[in-house]
């Protein structure tokens, strides 16, 4: 069962020392895998899953690395000496036991003097879980002395006893635990999940008397901060420190059993520096009346988190990312090399007409403005971004599920026969019809410049369908109407039939 995945396993000991909170500590390891648990002494996440998606497995461990050392605020990961100074601090194996077992015999060889003999002639990352001493699993290690009586020396050992025998001894919960840690059996887990709202309260175990003591004794609650944004990818724009008092009473006044400090800052950040200032600065403006023992952070407000763009260029060496050729930079250089019409973007607009949801323009003065005018249509253009080909949430028209994904430049005549569409042979309406209405407001002012056609310049009166054969697969269509009782009763043609969209 287990043969599938990675797991990997991180000493739970090195980020409990950083955050007040076991949990608070492991949010971090969200970012990058949602199967992440926390088993007995020791962080466990599996990263089958996600590998692909970060690059590869060696490009994933780089970054859970550093993620882990700076989680744990130290340098790179090094253990004692020897070859495992030159791996990070970490167990890998196909299960969660066999991961957790591989970081305790880590770290027993990182102990300059360990307590537990080891000998192992080959690296704990390749060992086998037969190979693997009975200390690094719980379940046997409670059951050490009998097994050491029978002979048993590792995990392969106890599997080579018979099992009816070996289970009165140690008994079955033992021997399940066994299993799981072979893959045999599924192991349950409770998996990490983080909060819907960040509240989180620290104590300090000490008194602090002054702004310095009270922003040191902050960081912790500002990297699970950190770590909780990153996590659920948002940004904070608000946020609320709170600090208990120590004593209740000083000289003969009553104090408040806690106060409070809020924080707002003008763009939403995931960055914790430009917090921590801001903190430095509003406390060192606080009176502090009594010594605080005890500290809560609160995220008032958050949005979802959009990262800025990168550059459409590869940076120089020795150039920092920042200093590129940003998005807008790169638009506006081209448009004024080559013209403006050069470099175009598309802009949507409030329209059921299909052909007229959006337009081409100019990119260069699209990103100068937000909301920029010149035209009727451009004006509702904030309006038709509900008006799209793809369906957007709350949207009360079920029919723009049917909607396809590619139009036609132009819609094509079809030519009919027997009151049926042909397209390389006879359709089938397979949906419809969807009624259309749209486009008088583009009437000209003369009235009857258009007395011979029927309608103004631009109304649209159709009724869609989606149609198949088995030559061009699915396709979208309409049929013009007679748009007024006296032009129906003028002509006697059959109404005209047109391709407008595909569906792949």
């Amino acid at each position: 069962m287990g043969s599938a995945e990675h797991w990997m396993a991180w000493p739970l000991a090195c980020l409990s020392e950083s955050s007040p909170v076991a949990e608070s500590a492991c949010w971090w390891a969200l970012e990058f895998s949602p199967r992440v648990a926390l088993l007995e002494d020791a962080l466990l996440m599996e990263t089958s899953l996600v590998q692909r998606l970060w690059g590869g497995a060696e490009v994933l461990l780089a970054r859970l690395d550093s993620a882990f050392a700076q989680a744990c605020q130290a340098g790179p990961p090094e253990s004692g000496g020897g070859d495992a100074a030159l791996q990070p601090l970490r167990g890998q194996g196909g299960t969660a036991w066999q991961a957790l077992a591989r970081l305790r015999l880590r770290l027993q060889q990182a102990r300059p003097c360990g307590s537990v003999p080891v000998s192992l002639s080959m690296s704990e990352s390749s060992l086998h879980a037969d190979a693997l001493p009975l200390w690094t699993l719980s379940a046997l290690e409670q059951h050490s002395s009998v097994l050491l009586r029978l002979g048993c020396r590792s995990w392969g050992d106890v599997r080579a006893l018979p099992r009816a025998g070996l289970s009165r001894r140690i008994g079955a919960k033992a021997l399940r635990a066994l299993d799981e840690a072979y893959g045999l059996l599924p192991q349950p887990l409770d998996w990490l999940q983080l909060p819907q709202q960040f509240l989180l309260r620290h104590d300090l175990g000490y008194p602090a008397h002054h702004a310095d003591a009270v922003l040191h004794a902050a960081q912790p609650l500002l990297r699970a901060l950190q770590s909780w944004l990153q996590a659920r990818h948002h940004a904070v724009l608000a946020l609320r420190l709170r600090w208990h008092h120590d004593l209740r009473r000083i000289d003969g006044q009553e104090l408040p059993a806690w106060e409070a400090l809020v924080i707002r800052t003008a763009q939403p950040t995931q960055g914790m520096a430009h917090l921590q200032r801001l903190l430095r600065e509003h406390l060192g403006q606080q009176r502090w009346r009594a010594p605080v023992d005890m500290l809560e952070l609160q995220a008032l407000e958050t949005v979802a988190w959009a990262a800025e763009p990168l550059s459409c260029l590869p940076a120089v060496q020795g150039q920092s990312p920042s200093d590129s050729l940003a998005w807008h930079e790169w638009v506006e250089r081209l448009s004024a090399r080559w013209g403006e019409e050069a470099v175009q973007m598309v802009r949507p607009l409030a329209d059921h007409r299909p052909e007229q949801m959006q337009c081409w323009q100019a990119a260069a003065k699209l990103l100068q403005s937000q909301k920029p005018g010149g035209t009727r249509a451009s004006a509702r253009a904030e309006v038709g971004a509900g008006f799209g080909p793809h369906r957007q949430p709350g949207c009360a028209d079920p029919w723009q599920a049917l909607w396809p994904p590619w139009l036609l430049p132009q819609p094509q005549a079809l030519p009919v026969q027997g009151n049926r569409p042909q397209w390389h042979g006879p359709l089938q309406l397979k949906a419809g019809p969807y009624r259309l209405e749209s486009g008088w407001w583009d009437a000209a002012g003369d009235a009857f410049a258009d007395a011979q056609a029927g309608a103004p310049a631009g109304l649209a009166v159709r009724d869609y369908f989606v149609a198949y054969n088995a030559v061009v697969g699915h396709v979208w269509i309409y049929r013009e109407r007679a748009r007024s009782e006296h032009l129906m009763s003028m002509t006697a043609s059959p109404a005209s039939w047109f391709a407008q969209g595909v569906y792949g």
